[in-house]
């Protein structure tokens, strides 16, 4: 192998890569030193023809390394180019959360295979977002239909990541988004506004959503976290809080009125906090509120961590870090996926909103990423969508003004556990460009997502929305494409949107979505996932 030859593909790609003559035959086991010459919780990998030598400040590192190794291995199973290594992390937390609140839960072979995946990226934390699927055991009726994660799973998983340096840390919303506790008649006297409210965005909600603003409540989660935090090791725990659309509206009505609603919100985050804190742990929660008045985060005590998450291009991330860290608080950046209300993804939103949140962590000093994976309105997406996504975040927190081009292709076809193959990760980009496709941009979904899942008493308004020729070039551009597995089934859906708005432009009957689509959407789910919130996702698809 000539240097000419040597070219090599990693991901995260090191802050220093040289080569030197000569090769080294394979199999080799490599010989790990801790070293205080390695980089800041970074290390070294030397190939030479006489062996591989790591030396790494921690173990984390030299795990770290290994999975650099296994990635050069992936691409020379006989002789890999002699070379050396320098890396080292730039942000000290590259996370990774997915939601398995929205009638998602995977099963315990699909939460392994996506730790086996964040490892081999230099991932070091996942949370799960957990509204009501761990199966407390005083409250069944809220996860009885759900199939909700057991101690014993979370004790496997936790087990499981801490053999790969990732620290599973627990996740319970414990302020807003309780609605799946709160429809109950036995919890109603824990509610905001226990008879609905008004929801900005979807209007009228029949149940309440929030937590009242009271001692009881904070006892009540409290009561949750006693049984939940066992189950981990980690220290941490992201108690939630985001938005709290009602409050203010029902119980708190006249002290929201008389002290401002963010006030009132930070004064039960600290006594939640409070609880957390008695408990031993250090908090997380979801900074969308208390952003409205930054100021007011110089209460936040150093064990409190603000998450500022936002998903769009444009999302200010550079203004939100930059008033967080004028009040001296602890926080970490929260792109998204953007896999969630979109089918078939939606890649140009998600790529550029994880580089200015990437950016922003290290121009600020955030203290790390935490890539969110949400479900809303049934989680009908592919796993497979967040692959992309996930390359991409991998790469800018460990290089966070990394300059080089990303080789995402490389990375999702060679390197990581259970490569996609080269037509899968096509298929992967061209579903994203073909929802880009449309002269106007639409807010956290994809228009054709929008479209499959419109109702009846959506028809009017969309039909001042949509442009007929849009639809066809979409349509014909599925209809071109190539795809198998999950990404057919989701071409599909996507082609049925596409044919569903023609039609309601022509003034005609939607056509019926066929039932072969719902037959396979189901087995895709349970290949992966437990079979509660099955039903309820297929709920939303048009019925016929």
């Amino acid at each position: 192998m000539t240097s000419a030859d040597k070219r090599i593909n990693l991901l995260p790609f090191p802050k220093r890569l040289a080569f030197h003559s000569g090769e080294l035959a394979v199999p080799a086991a490599p010989v790990s030193t801790q070293s205080q010459t390695a980089p800041g919780n970074g290390y070294t990998l030397s190939i030479s023809p006489d062996g591989i030598q790591i030396d790494a400040a921690t173990p984390q590192a030299a795990y770290h390394a290994q999975a650099t190794l296994q990635q050069i291995l992936n691409q020379y199973p006989r002789n890999i180019p002699c070379l050396e290594i320098s890396d080292w992390p730039d942000l000290p937390v590259r996370g990774y959360m997915l939601d398995i609140s929205r009638c998602k839960v995977p099963t315990q072979k699909s939460l392994f295979q996506l730790v086996d995946l964040l490892a081999s990226l230099k991932y070091n934390q996942l949370q799960l977002y957990t509204e009501h699927t761990f199966a407390y055991r005083e409250h069944p009726r809220v996860w009885q239909d759900a199939s909700p994660l057991s101690p014993q799973d979370i004790q496997e998983l936790d087990a499981y990541c801490r053999e790969r340096f990732i620290e599973l840390v627990p996740n319970q919303n414990s302020f807003g988004h309780m609605e799946r506790w709160l429809r109950h008649p036995e919890y109603h006297h824990l509610a905001e506004s226990p008879r609905g409210f008004e929801h900005p965005i979807a209007g009228w909600k029949q149940y309440g959503s929030t937590l009242k603003p009271t001692a009881a409540t904070a006892d009540f989660v409290d009561s949750l976290f006693a049984e939940l935090l066992p189950n981990f090791t980690s220290r941490q725990l992201n108690v939630g809080g985001d938005e709290p659309w009602e409050l203010g509206q029902g119980y708190s009505a006249a002290e929201v009125a008389a002290r401002g609603k963010t006030r009132v919100y930070l004064d039960h985050l600290l006594r939640i906090q409070k609880k957390v804190r008695d408990r031993g742990y250090s908090m997380q929660f979801w900074g969308d509120i208390i952003i409205n008045q930054p100021e007011l985060a110089t209460e936040l005590g150093p064990d409190i961590t603000a998450l500022l998450w936002g998903y769009e291009v444009d999302h200010p991330f550079a203004d939100h870090c930059q008033a967080m860290r004028r009040a001296q608080a602890t926080f970490m950046v929260v792109p998204g996926t953007s896999t969630w209300n979109s089918i078939g993804g939606r890649l140009y939103t998600a790529l550029p909103n994880i580089d200015q949140a990437a950016t922003n962590a290290q121009r600020f000093s955030a203290q790390g990423l935490l890539l969110t994976d949400w479900g809303d309105n049934g989680h009908q997406q592919s796993h497979l969508l967040s692959i992309v996504p996930i390359l991409a975040a991998a790469e800018r927190a460990w290089n966070a003004d990394c300059a080089r081009p990303l080789e995402l292709e490389a990375a999702a076809t060679q390197l990581i556990p259970h490569p996609v193959s080269k037509s899968e990760y096509a298929t992967i980009l061209r579903l994203s460009e073909i929802a880009s496709g449309f002269s106007s941009y639409l807010h956290n979904q994809s228009w054709l997502n929008k479209i499959l899942f419109a109702k009846p008493a959506d028809y009017a308004a969309l039909k001042e929305q949509l442009r007929h020729e849009e639809l066809a070039r979409a349509l014909a551009s599925l209809q071109a494409l190539q795809a198998n597995g999950e990404l057919a089934l989701a071409r599909d859906l996507l082609a049925y949107a596409a044919q569903k708005g023609i039609a309601l432009l022509s003034y005609q009957s939607p056509p019926p979505l066929p039932q072969d689509h719902i037959e396979r959407y189901r087995h895709y789910w349970l290949a992966r996932n437990r079979p509660g919130g099955l039903e309820e996702s297929v709920s939303h698809f048009p019925s016929n």
